[in-house]
């Protein structure tokens, strides 16, 4: 009788290092983040910071709060590029 075959194991992802910090961006109060949350708590975001501001201003208090909580192996996640980049100047 011949062996069984031997099937390998499933190829996982492998895990960041640190911890995803999620950032999303609305550009009125009016807006509710509530997708751009919900998306990145889904994505395994630990901590989310949220800034309520419009994309010409240059001033995102919790953004900059999000990349000065980063540590060595943590991954910065966003929901969209615009949300975080903003409009583009040449």
């Amino acid at each position: 009788m011949a062996a069984p075959a031997r099937t390998r194991p499933a190829a996982r992802k492998p895990k960041p290092a640190g911890h995803l910090v999620g950032y999303a961006r609305v550009s009125t109060a009016e807006q509710d983040p509530a997708l751009q949350l919900d998306a990145l708590g889904g994505a395994g975001c630990w901590r989310v910071f949220t800034d309520h501001a419009s994309g010409s201003r240059e001033d995102r208090p919790e953004l900059a709060a999000a990349l000065d909580s980063l540590r060595p192996g943590d991954t910065l996640v966003v929901w969209r590029l615009t949300g975080w980049a903003g409009p583009c100047r040449t």
